[in-house]
């Protein structure tokens, strides 16, 4: 086997690990079980789990040597039963339960004396439901490539008993003439791809001559640029690997009608909802709600048709619209700001917007190490990403059908929440991950963003639902508290975080 050297952005994943945070994705896929299962229907599953081979990247571990670049060795040894794993609820499990679980499961790192993955099947929820949460290293794959192989592994039939599990699925088999082919373009190949690094590399140059440029005041520009956020309870310093989690469902097809209705794409509707949602968070907290948030939104660089297992991704930034703003007024803001930032980036190629990230995230990483991150200027306040998937077909799994399929990411340098979003079918499912510590209580944001997502709806479409919890959501949000000086993150009583998550505690997932 040809050695591997692990390429910068993914290597920069395991550089900049640490135990308080891990860096890792993951997902978290609930099934309905089949009317006629078996007893045995899971422990076959299982079962049928384990057998299956194990192909790249799933198979590669990191090496690192004392001399030399970082690399992938394979494992021909490879101990499934650390891989695969089966464990369950106590019966009936509800989906707070499963969450519980999942977010202890999610805070733990991988160990990288072996393949970077791992999967569990949980069992016992009420409604004959159950589980399988998945975790991934993030120098394995980046979100496209990631749902690539996670869709690609279930099937459109109910009748398909056939299992390709996500690390046994190859998303594309090249012919032997296109391997000929790439076999004797080889060495003109290698000149070319060292022509578009350099020429990458002198782009990104200028674009972070620009930012700077603008962050100097020197250059005018209606783009967000790094380190000119305000400062959160979302931007406190991450102390501990403990994790808190959320997630919900909004309609596809109607959040697509809002976008259309008001000319903007899915993605701005979706951060002018998260955007509303933070703001009456952190209002309730009395935290810094004066100036804007702002997102960091990762875009993918692939090209059409390449599903590599490898980090193809950069960032650009987005303010969430301003504090006293309307909800529609707020999605005007966002699709202005969502705007300017891509006219900033449209002329650069993929390898310049690499490389821009690269430098980016090992700044955030440097100024988090030595503790400058809490003195600097933020960035951003949340990380937003959204994965498309597949499109209206029902997915199986051996028979089980999908019902959600909710991300839930990893933090990175300078934030502590990351909102993650995945669509298929008709669903567009949100998977929210916070540290625990700062963010104990997060799941009071998903009842805001229903509501806000509803306000919006009404305002642009002219419909008018009920969303469940939205008339206690809707009276917190227009509560008038009583003035009184605001605690700030270091004078809040320590026991607070620890009582409200411990409230939350829930029976233990049994392995």
């Amino acid at each position: 086997m040809a050695k591997q050297i692990i390429p910068p952005l993914d290597l920069m994943f395991y550089l900049t690990e640490t135990p308080q945070s891990p860096k890792h994705v993951g997902a978290v896929q609930v099934f309905q079980l089949p009317t006629n299962a078996s007893d045995t229907y899971l422990l076959d599953l299982v079962a049928e789990f384990k057998k299956a081979p194990v192909i790249s990247p799933f198979n590669n571990r990191p090496h690192f040597p004392r001399l030399g670049m970082p690399e992938w060795r394979e494992d021909k040894d490879i101990e499934i039963n650390y891989h695969v794993r089966h464990s369950a609820l106590p019966r009936p499990g509800d989906n707070q339960q499963l969450m519980d679980v999942v977010q202890r499961l999610h805070a733990g790192l991988l160990d990288r004396k072996r393949p970077g993955w791992m999967c569990q099947i949980i069992e016992g929820l009420q409604d004959n439901r159950f589980a399988i949460y998945t975790k991934i290293h993030h120098a394995y794959i980046d979100g496209m490539s990631g749902v690539k192989r996670m869709y690609g592994s279930l099937s459109t039939s109910p009748k398909e008993r056939s299992i390709v599990p996500t690390w046994s699925f190859d998303p594309d088999k090249p012919s032997a003439a296109q391997h000929s082919r790439h076999q004797k373009n080889t060495g003109a190949g290698k000149v070319g791809k060292l022509a578009t690094q350099v020429k990458g590399m002198v782009g990104a140059y200028e674009f972070l001559t620009k930012m700077g440029m603008q962050w100097l005041k020197l250059r005018n520009s209606k783009a967000q640029i790094p380190f000119s956020a305000s400062r959160t309870l979302m931007n406190r310093s991450i102390e501990w690997d403990t994790r808190a989690t959320a997630v919900c469902t909004l309609p596809l097809d109607r959040v697509k009608a809002v976008g259309h209705a008001h000319g903007c794409t899915l993605n701005e509707v979706v951060l002018a909802v998260i955007g509303a949602a933070l703001h009456d968070y952190l209002e309730e907290h009395r935290e810094n709600t004066r100036s804007p948030l702002v997102a960091m939104c990762p875009i993918s660089v692939r090209s059409e048709g390449d599903d590599s297992a490898k980090t193809q991704v950069s960032a650009v930034h987005v303010r969430l619209g301003e504090p006293g703003a309307t909800i529609s007024e707020r999605l005007d803001q966002v699709i202005e700001s969502s705007q300017a930032s891509k006219d900033e980036v449209q002329g650069l190629s993929s390898e310049a917007m690499m490389d821009y990230g690269v430098v980016i995230f090992g700044l955030w990483e440097l100024f988090s190490r030595t503790g400058l991150d809490q003195v600097i200027t933020p960035s951003y306040n949340v990380l937003i990403s959204n994965v498309p998937g597949p499109g209206n077909d029902e997915l199986y799994l051996r028979g089980s059908r999908m019902l959600a399929s909710y991300p839930i990411s990893t933090l990175l340098p300078g934030v502590n929440l990351n909102a993650t979003v995945l669509s298929h079918g008709n669903s567009l499912d949100f998977g929210l991950l916070g540290d625990m510590h700062a963010l104990p209580d997060l799941e009071l944001v998903v009842p805001r963003m229903t509501l806000r997502f509803a306000e919006l709806e009404q305002k642009i479409l002219g419909v008018k639902r009920r969303t469940r919890g939205a008339a206690k959501a809707s009276a917190r949000v227009k509560k008038k508290s009583p003035a009184r000086k605001k605690i700030s993150a270091k004078r809040r009583p320590a026991g607070t975080a620890r009582q409200r998550a411990a409230s939350k505690n829930r029976p233990a997932a049994r392995s």
